[in-house]
């Protein structure tokens, strides 16, 4: 159905905003992403409940909501200085505890901008499957979905699984004193990449079910961004 929205005080509206806080996200089960391109990926991927606009998309199925809004309505429900145009109210998405033989395990992750480019750069070195622990930041949080460039769309994101009951996989922990330069593994066939906090590391409860501890090797400065140290370790490990 096509609806038209001209108030900025509309219920409809105010829900929407409240999206932005994770609690009331995840009491809804619903979550808000931004333009075009995640609205093609949201649409395939069938979580779309309804879409804000400046105009009808006549490509849209019929069976999803658009609410056609104006400029100064669309710029206090987007989160963006230069809204697209497009604001998506998606579903929450399913996960599965059945993972491929590449898993990605984020250990308290807490930046937004660095989960976000994390998943993005998942999707593009086919690690499909992430676990968050519990100290990480929502895959939900605006910032993560807009860094994540859609990627949340095509990843099997697992919250808070207990990495000690994956049996079967490598696990290969990120460590700046690591014993073994990233250089050097040779990863098994069914492995994990580990990755910490951005302050922290790898937590010492993690770092004890490592079969290896790698490093990348740098010089002129002590570390590198998580984000950046992730991509390094995903392209090498899948070669």
């Amino acid at each position: 159905m096509i609806y038209q929205i001209t108030s900025r005080q509309n219920d409809k509206i105010k829900e929407l905003v409240k999206l932005s806080d994770t609690k009331f996200s995840k009491e809804m089960g619903l979550f808000k992403i931004e333009g075009f391109h995640a609205l093609e990926m949201a649409v395939k991927a069938k979580v779309v409940k309804s879409v804000f606009l400046l105009k009808e998309d006549k490509e849209l199925p019929k069976e999803i909501d658009q609410y056609i809004v104006s400029k100064e309505i669309m710029e206090k429900i987007s989160e963006t200085k230069n809204p697209q145009g497009a604001v998506v109210v998606c579903e929450y998405l399913k996960s599965s505890q059945k993972f491929d033989d590449k898993v990605l395990y984020l250990d308290g992750v807490s930046d937004p901008g660095n989960l976000g480019t994390i998943l993005r750069t998942a999707v593009a070195f086919g690690y499909n499957d992430i676990i968050l622990s519990n100290g990480c930041v929502s895959q939900y949080n605006d910032k993560v979905l807009q860094a994540s460039q859609g990627a949340i769309f095509k990843l099997n994101i697992v919250k808070n699984f207990d990495l000690s009951k994956l049996n079967g996989y490598q696990i290969l922990a990120t460590e700046i004193k690591g014993s073994v330069d990233l250089d050097e593994i040779k990863p098994n066939k069914k492995h994990v990449l580990v990755l910490g906090n951005e302050a922290h590391g790898v937590s010492e409860s993690i770092l004890k079910l490592a079969d290896k501890r790698i490093r990348i090797d740098i010089e002129n400065i002590e570390s590198l961004n998580v984000a950046i140290a992730g991509a390094i370790a995903m392209y090498k490990l899948s070669r």
